[in-house]
């Protein structure tokens, strides 16, 4: 065997792992993103006085979730319970496990994330005395 037909064997090995490494890849990236799991958000309703949680992979989602007129923020959305109020995103603290709702009156910490009305009391307090109860009793029993 000559010197060129050998390194045009070695090339075309080259390549054939190479290629059979891009699919390994394709498959094992496929597969990650497969195995996801759903990411649940719950949604309170400041008018039927419900919870809902809304997944990203629903299948009414994009069907009967529509998005709230003029609110603060386009994550709050009608209720799909009453079909009249607007439904607000909840979230858990971290420090204290707390739910409370989002978007209602936003206050951050230095680290942008929300603002927990029963670690920031003044925060609570504040929300109180403009008319919001940023924790109902159905969020937290």
């Amino acid at each position: 065997m000559s010197e060129q037909a050998s390194k045009g064997t070695f090339k075309n090995i080259g390549i054939v792992i190479a290629a059979l490494g891009a699919v390994g890849l394709l498959i094992w990236s496929w597969n990650a993103n497969m195995s996801l799991t759903q990411v649940k958000l719950g949604y309170y309703c400041l008018s039927c006085k419900k919870t809902e949680d809304l997944s990203a992979y629903r299948d009414d989602y994009p069907t009967n979730w529509k998005q709230y007129p003029r609110a603060m923020s386009d994550s709050v959305l009608y209720c799909v319970l009453c079909k009249k109020g607007p439904a607000h995103p909840v979230n858990e603290c971290k420090s204290c496990g707390s739910v409370f709702i989002l978007h209602l009156l936003p206050k951050y910490d230095q680290y942008g994330d929300p603002s927990c009305p029963k670690c920031d009391a003044a925060y609570g307090e504040a929300a109180k005395l403009k008319g919001h109860d940023l924790m109902p009793k159905e969020l937290n029993p």
